[in-house]
């Protein structure tokens, strides 16, 4: 008889884990003079801007710059209102939830011991209509104290960036259903029969709105019309660069470490039957963790050709999202 012994190892597997220090403040964003003129103008004009562009140039992280530096001039809120669009968004989720659920809850628990709360209870101002209730002041509102304190409505007037993001994921009818009020930043919550509606310019003034979208052709025309648009250009090598030395704590002695690096993005990123391109955040993501190891004089290309070495597959996913992209540069 045979006996088969199965020999089991056990290995003591050390796992090193390391903190990576991330500044992600607003105050290290770099708008273009472009991107600046058009906030001007929607500004001056009362209308929303539109930004379009690859993912990762900024879009998103353009809003934040926006409220963080109103809020030093303006005395905005330091932050945008978000409102992270769906592909079951409807216009009402823009400006207020109401939770119908949880109040038939109450319906029936009141019917059993009494009591109860009123539809008021279970309405919260969302992303655009809490910017047009601030806008407003607190005071100047028709509406019940607990739909202002759901909503964390401050007594005093302020302003605020809505940040509408990836405005092209919503059904084509969302950008309709909001036409006009968008244009006079208005909206009527219905389960109260009350609309809300700034009323003079100065209240206005209180309201930036700025939505992001990777593919405009999705946007019904008669929204575009009313937008100030932008598209936000991937950027060129010299811009690259500067905005690592802004957002890194990159020392003057690692800068030719930095263009070196910067190229060898561009050659990922230009590289052939490349399908998912990286993006100016990966790059960053990807330089923070150069960085941290110590490797910024790493040489990742040599002319045209990728330097196959043990470092690559550690730092190559960082850029790289796609398995057959991975496959490809590997083998070459």
């Amino acid at each position: 008889m045979l006996v088969w012994l199965k020999l089991i190892y056990y290995f003591d597997i050390m796992i090193t884990l390391k903190n990576i220090k991330l500044d992600n403040s607003p105050s290290n964003y770099i708008p273009s003079p472009g991107l600046l003129n058009a906030l001007e103008v929607a500004y001056m004009l009362k209308r929303p801007l539109l930004l379009t562009g690859e993912p990762g140039t900024g879009k998103t992280q353009f809003a934040f710059w926006a409220a963080d530096q109103l809020s030093r001039t303006e005395g905005f809120h330091n932050t945008p209102y978000i409102y992270n669009t769906k592909t079951s968004s409807t216009a009402q989720d823009l400006f207020y939830n109401y939770d119908a659920i949880a109040h038939f809850r109450d319906i029936r628990q009141s019917e059993e011991q009494g009591g109860g709360k009123t539809t008021e209870d279970f309405i919260q101002l969302k992303a655009l209509g809490l910017a047009i209730a601030n806008a407003i002041g607190r005071n100047d509102l028709r509406l019940s104290s607990r739909i202002l304190d759901n909503s964390n409505v401050i007594p005093d007037k302020r302003g605020s960036v809505v940040l509408i993001d990836e405005i092209d994921k919503a059904p084509r009818d969302f950008p309709n259903d909001l036409l006009n009020e968008i244009e006079n930043y208005e909206f009527e919550i219905k389960e109260i029969n009350t609309r809300l509606k700034v009323t003079d310019e100065e209240q206005k003034q209180r309201i930036i709105i700025v939505l992001t979208s990777n593919f405009e052709k999705n946007l019904p025309d008669a929204f575009l019309r009313r937008c100030i648009y932008f598209h936000i250009d991937f950027p060129t090598r010299e811009r690259l660069f500067e905005i690592i030395i802004k957002r890194l704590d990159i020392s003057s002695d690692d800068y030719t470490n930095i263009e070196k690096r910067v190229n060898d993005f561009f050659q990922f990123h230009h590289y052939p039957n490349i399908i998912k391109k990286p993006s100016t955040s990966e790059f960053i993501d990807w330089i923070r963790v150069l960085q941290n190891d110590n490797l910024l004089h790493q040489e990742f290309f040599q002319e045209d050709r990728l330097v196959m070495n043990d470092t690559l597959p550690k730092y190559l996913p960082i850029l790289i999202k796609n398995k057959d992209d991975i496959n490809r540069l590997l083998a070459q």
